[in-house]
């Protein structure tokens, strides 16, 4: 008899883990942008790999190109209900952030694209106080991040709403803009697609952020889910896996280690 009360009792709780396993799987479908230019797929492959090893399946629709702002705003609606952006103060109060860093810091790590005549005008720099004295000029796009911390550290710069217009402005030397900033996990890929612009060789610079996913505010349930997978992915090991296999070599291929290495403020 008590064999089996042990049985079902048993029996019982399989059954109820399993149904609670199953209540918390969902089949969820993520609207996010796509890029013409393949620099979504990271962000894409960790969306799905740790929500499949969270337990739930996921469906991903793209909508390729959209400008960068007008990103913004499907989000706020919900058109979007993931973007990565950047984490700052004015985004957390808009959207709903999840707080895992996804690239290490190396959207931090910033590296110039220059003119090819030009690349060797760092060669001397080896402070902000130097990089300010050549008085160049950034193009940076529209509501970035990046122009708080340049305004932070009274660089000069001009926002670009249409920031894909910043390679050819920066190629051209007439159009006001004379480098134009990209993270370590981006400027390789984008030196090949535009090879009018040299990879600026002497300097790193350094301001302490990451991209982060944002969540549409209309959406807070896919939030919780989306801030459970990442916390699991992140101590799985499974954004350093994908990061090794996007950019092991770039950063290799970069040279870090022989870069002047410029700080900056980093505003909230």
């Amino acid at each position: 008899m008590n064999r089996f009360r042990f049985f079902f009792i048993l029996l019982g709780l399989i059954l109820f883990i399993a149904s609670g396993g199953i209540a918390r799987a969902q089949s969820l479908t993520l609207s996010i942008p796509g890029y013409s230019d393949g620099s979504h797929r990271y962000f894409v492959e960790l969306l799905s790999s740790a929500l499949a090893q969270a337990g739930h399946t996921t469906i991903i629709r793209q909508v390729y190109d959209i400008p960068h702002l007008r990103e913004l705003d499907m989000l706020d609606k919900g058109e979007f209900n993931v973007l990565w952006r950047v984490r700052s103060e004015e985004k957390d109060r808009r959207y709903l952030p999840i707080p895992v860093n996804l690239t290490n810091g190396m959207v931090g790590k910033r590296i110039l694209l220059v003119p090819p005549a030009q690349k060797n005008d760092y060669r001397a720099v080896s402070t902000l106080h130097d990089f300010k004295k050549l008085g160049k000029i950034g193009g940076l796009g529209s509501r970035w991040f990046d122009a708080d911390v340049w305004k932070a550290n009274d660089l000069p710069y001009l926002e670009v709403p249409q920031w894909h217009h910043i390679y050819g402005m920066v190629a051209k030397g007439t159009r006001g803009v004379d480098y134009f900033s990209r993270g370590m996990n981006e400027i390789l890929r984008e030196s090949e697609l535009h090879p009018d612009l040299a990879i600026e060789p002497h300097i790193l610079i350094m301001y302490d952020r990451d991209f982060i996913f944002y969540v549409s505010p209309t959406q807070p349930q896919l939030a919780q889910i989306l801030s459970d997978a990442l916390e699991k992915a992140k101590k799985t090991g499974l954004i350093d896996i994908l990061i090794a296999k996007y950019w092991a070599k770039s950063i290799k291929r970069l040279s870090i280690g022989t870069r002047a290495v410029i700080h900056l403020n980093t505003p909230q």
